[in-house]
């Protein structure tokens, strides 16, 4: 089945038409110039005072003209000439035919005027209200024909005419003869107001509610941009310094959200390390404090081969030692991660690396390694501000994961030169970083050689202390493959 319109649709659509107010402020003023128009018509009807006719001469001479008229148009035309000349003077006119004219027989001619008297009946009613005043004549015309343009048509009529001088209103006769203009004018009037009223008031409320609008959907880059100085043009800078101020405040408070968002996700980062690193650092030191609890419990109870005390009872101090740097270690790494403050001074980055070069000597000839320290001749040297201690715990760190990592005979090179403004340190050695290592390689008690343990491979905390050091410090770390070697890259801010 065709489906059948809504009708409350349109009535909806109707009444929303309605309610604009450029709809509204357009019907309410062309309504008001109407009735306007209307009521002054009416008040010129009704206010002018009636006038007298002239004279009968007067008569005699609207009739003379009306006559000079029939004789020059056609006589299709006459009937509405004798329409309107009965309308604007209220003389009434009958129209015979002339050669039938005579006391006992007359023809009315055969025009087309509605308002001529056209009957006996109608002529005799007239005769009949004839007072002293009245004034009636007659004359006698032939209308225009083109076939006798001299003697006028073949036809003569007569033209009997019948006034009287009562006083009567003549404004209404001019009212209904200008109405159709006067209705024009009106109307036109009317239309021309109601447009200019809607630019004037209408359209910038439009504009208004269109820039309102664009601010609830938080879009503030809309604005009134208003040269009026009347109220509305007030109201659209309010508008436009409201909607400025609210985009101020929300990009404010955008920033703030943003800022506090980084600061707990930072400090949720923090907390998730802080349990790892306690939950690794727990591991840590339960498998040294086991291995030491079951051999001094061997000791104890005699039980061999822990008897021989000159023997365990140094594997049991080197234990411990072992213990003490591992605590050492979390208790730095502790007071790192509690945001501990740096007392930065004056230091020599040269400095540091000859010492720790000098301090590694054996540790690489054990190892059997070669060694090669190259420092950049600057101006002022390799100084940066920074703690010397922690400083050269972070190298030490570099340095040992790259010893511990390296194959006997091969070469470890250290370089320390100025570099875009910053003190940098780039330690080389022959190797290679699995790539599911590399994103894992600063994480707490993280060994990319699984197969090391703590005595081979070191607590796992030397390269986590050293990015924790150096960043304390302005500074910031790399470690990646380069070819064939592995590179760990330090940079710190140059003084």
């Amino acid at each position: 089945m065709p489906s059948r319109p809504c009708a409350g649709g349109g009535i909806k659509l109707q009444k929303k038409i309605l309610n604009r107010l450029s709809v509204k402020v357009f019907l309410i003023t062309f309504v008001v110039q109407i009735i306007a128009g209307v009521l002054i018509c009416a008040a010129l009807y009704f206010s002018t005072p009636g006038t007298y006719r002239s004279t009968i001469d007067d008569d005699y001479m609207k009739a003379y003209d009306l006559v000079k008229e029939l004789r020059g148009i056609p006589e299709d035309k006459g009937g509405a000439v004798i329409d309107d000349f009965i309308r604007d003077t209220g003389i009434d006119v009958a129209i015979y035919v002339a050669e039938s004219y005579s006391p006992d027989y007359r023809i009315f001619a055969d025009t087309n005027s509605k308002l001529s008297l056209k009957t006996e009946k109608e002529v005799a009613a007239r005769i009949d209200r004839l007072t002293e005043k009245d004034n009636t004549g007659s004359f006698d015309f032939r209308y225009y024909s083109e076939d006798s343009v001299w003697q006028g048509g073949n036809t003569r009529y007569r033209l009997v005419y019948f006034s009287n001088d009562s006083k009567v209103n003549i404004m209404p006769v001019s009212i209904r003869k200008s109405l159709p203009v006067m209705v024009g004018v009106v109307v036109v009037l009317s239309l021309l107001c109601s447009f200019i009223y809607t630019r004037l008031f209408a359209r910038p409320v439009k504009e208004l509610s269109e820039v309102s609008r664009s601010m609830a959907k938080m879009d503030f880059s809309r604005k009134c941009a208003s040269q009026r100085k009347d109220e509305i043009g007030d109201l659209a800078r309010d508008l436009d310094a409201m909607a400025e101020s609210l985009d101020k405040n929300i990009h404010s408070l955008q920033e703030k959200n943003v800022e506090l968002e980084e600061e707990v996700t930072r400090r949720k980062e923090l907390e998730s390390q802080k349990d790892m690193f306690f939950s690794a650092a727990s591991h840590e030191l339960k498998t040294p404090v086991t291995v030491l609890e079951g051999q001094l419990r061997g000791m104890i109870e005699g039980v061999e081969p822990y008897t021989d005390h000159d023997t365990y009872l140094p594997k049991l101090l080197g234990t411990v030692k072992r213990m003490e740097s591992l605590i050492n270690e979390i208790l730095m790494a502790s007071r790192m991660q509690a945001g501990q403050e740096i007392a930065a001074t004056r230091t020599d980055m040269a400095q540091i690396l000859e010492e720790k070069m000098e301090e590694s000597e054996e540790l690489f000839e054990v190892r059997g390694l070669k060694m090669e320290l190259n420092l950049e001749s600057a101006p002022g040297g390799l100084i940066f501000p920074g703690n010397k201690e922690l400083t050269s715990i972070a190298i030490g760190g570099f340095l040992s994961n790259a010893v511990f990592y390296t194959k006997e005979g091969a070469v470890v090179s250290v370089d320390g030169e100025i570099c875009d403004g910053k003190v940098r340190v780039q330690i080389r050695n022959p190797g290679h970083i699995e790539d599911e290592d590399i994103g894992h390689l600063f994480e707490p008690f993280y060994r990319a050689d699984k197969s090391r343990s703590r005595r081979s491979g070191g607590s796992g905390l030397g390269l986590y202390l050293s990015k924790l050091i150096i960043e304390k410090q302005g500074g910031s770390c790399l470690l990646e493959n380069d070819g064939e070697d592995v590179l760990a890259t330090i940079d710190l801010p140059a003084i």
